[in-house]
């Protein structure tokens, strides 16, 4: 007698298939934490925000803030020759976490009659508030209008250094009453640096502060001077290139020797090359094509 041959019954799967599907979905559950933390504290994480020791400053600074939501925003003016001297005046955009007092080491390299103003960004140092691209170039207009109507005489130069050219470029695209504009190791775009440090996240969809240089410099009619390092791990020469490529007037570029990213703004040259171009009455070179 033939017997029907049933088909034999499906395996439940084994101890090792659950726990490939449950570390997947672990694993899956990490990204998408990892993800939505990053989304929401992007600010943060872009600004490196975080209160940074007391730094006493002498007599020679002046205090500036204003008020945002959750605190203040403050800033300093450095004069050692008293207001009255001022001349010209350095109003820098500071590099990702820096605290702009810690900059007060260096400034005795300014010749006389020349200051140095800065603010920190909103929840770095000892500003509060959260940090945005929005609220740093919200800030950064207030402290240049203040600083214009208190030293009404004095020429305003723009610094900018790192994430901070990203804040120079917009504020001088918006205003027009500065004498001339420098960038310190600067990018295209946020969204493309920050593309090779966090490689698999979705960064088009989640990045909100994306500091698109490429686009604001096209408003930009100030004299410019940019500054590279001699050696960028952090802006990599191709992002600083296709800004420099972008650029719609005459731009100088300098290559400052021994130089990276985080050394730059301590070298006595970086301070020379900023000066010299500050001070001098002659516009730039046509770039080369």
């Amino acid at each position: 007698m033939l017997r029907r041959i049933l088909p034999a019954p499906a395996k439940m799967p084994s101890n090792l298939a659950r726990l490939a599907l449950s570390g997947s979905a672990a694993a899956l559950g990490g990204i998408l934490t990892y993800w939505t933390f990053l989304a929401l504290r992007q600010g943060h994480i872009l600004f490196n925000s975080r209160e940074l020791p007391v730094v006493h400053l002498s007599d020679d600074f002046s205090v500036y803030s204003h008020d945002v939501p959750g605190g203040k925003v403050r800033g300093y003016v450095y004069h050692p020759d008293g207001e009255d001297a001022l001349r010209d005046l350095f109003i820098y955009f500071a590099g990702r976490g820096e605290d702009v007092r810690a900059t007060s080491k260096v400034l005795h390299r300014l010749p006389e009659g020349f200051g140095f103003a800065a603010a920190n960004y909103r929840g770095v140092a000892d500003s509060q508030g959260e940090p945005s691209e929005l609220a740093s170039i919200e800030d950064a207009i207030m402290f240049s209008e203040h600083l214009r109507e208190r030293f009404p005489g004095v020429r305003l130069h723009v610094v900018g250094r790192s994430l901070g050219t990203g804040v120079a470029i917009q504020l001088v695209a918006k205003r027009d009453h500065f004498t001339s504009l420098q960038l310190v190791t600067p990018y295209d775009s946020m969204l493309e640096v920050a593309k090779r440090r966090f490689p698999l996240v979705p960064l088009s969809l989640l990045l909100r502060n994306r500091f698109e240089s490429l686009r604001h410099c096209r408003e930009v009619a100030a004299k410019t001077q940019i500054l590279l390092a001699q050696s960028d791990e952090v802006v990599l020469a191709e992002r600083s290139q296709k800004l420099i490529d972008a650029w719609p007037t005459a731009v100088t570029v300098e290559t400052i020797g021994e130089s990276d990213h985080h050394n730059i703004m301590q070298l006595e040259e970086t301070w020379l090359r900023l000066l010299d171009f500050a001070l001098s009455e002659i516009m730039p070179e046509p770039k080369a094509a």
